[in-house]
């Protein structure tokens, strides 16, 4: 597979369910893929689900990248930046971001300097998300879908250091998504359980404007 340079990539959205890392035959196999600082991060979850989310989202930041490069998915290194945001070591240009919501994992692949930034949401019925996003960003939303957008916005964009260039928010399968990328991003599903290419998904992307970086502490 012929190296793709992050001078010339599109952004690349990868979506993974996280049942298989909560078999214990997968785990063996893939904590071993891990950096001393996953490993450390890893043994200071307790929730069995957070474990299985942060397990398999660093796995599937693994594969997105040897999708994208070339570089085998074992030998990429990830190390954590102070605020426990993932980046690489080694691979100059291009900028990660993950995010989770009950079963799914989500990553953004980058290529720039601008910061990426993900968030996915599951859209609970008994959430009072209106009244959230009315006390955290001084919006009154039109419909509950509207909210969740919004505040899966906020929380990408705060991923993405809240100045993001660019932000997209669609919906999905009974979640909101958002992604701070200067570009629309190709979506995908991968099934972490099989090493098989990952089947994209047609996604309606909608451009926002950023939110207020006051907004965003």
């Amino acid at each position: 597979m012929p190296v793709v340079h992050a001078a010339t990539a599109a952004p690349w959205l990868w979506l993974a369910e996280i049942s298989p890392a909560t078999r214990p035959e997968w785990i063996e196999r893939h904590t071993a893929w891990l950096s001393a600082t996953e490993h450390a991060r890893l043994q200071r979850i307790v929730r069995p689900e957070r474990r299985a989310q942060f397990l398999a989202g660093h796995i599937l930041l693994r594969r997105l990248v040897a999708a994208r490069t070339g570089v085998a998915a074992h030998e990429v290194v990830v190390t954590s930046l102070p605020d426990g945001r993932p980046e690489f070591e080694a691979l100059p240009g291009w900028r990660p971001s993950l995010a989770h919501s009950k079963r799914w994992v989500a990553g953004l692949l980058v290529s720039g300097p601008e910061n990426a930034g993900i968030d996915i949401e599951f859209m609970q019925p008994a959430r009072q998300i209106e009244a959230i996003v009315r006390l955290a960003c001084s919006v009154e939303t039109g419909s509950r879908e509207d909210a969740y957008l919004i505040w899966a916005q906020r929380e990408a964009e705060i991923k993405a250091g809240g100045h993001p260039n660019a932000t997209w928010v669609t919906t999905w399968s009974g979640h909101a998504l958002a992604a701070c990328s200067t570009a629309v991003p190709e979506a995908a599903l991968v099934d972490l359980a099989v090493d098989q290419p990952a089947v994209s998904v047609a996604l309606a992307w909608t451009n926002r404007a950023p939110i207020s970086p006051a907004l965003l502490a």
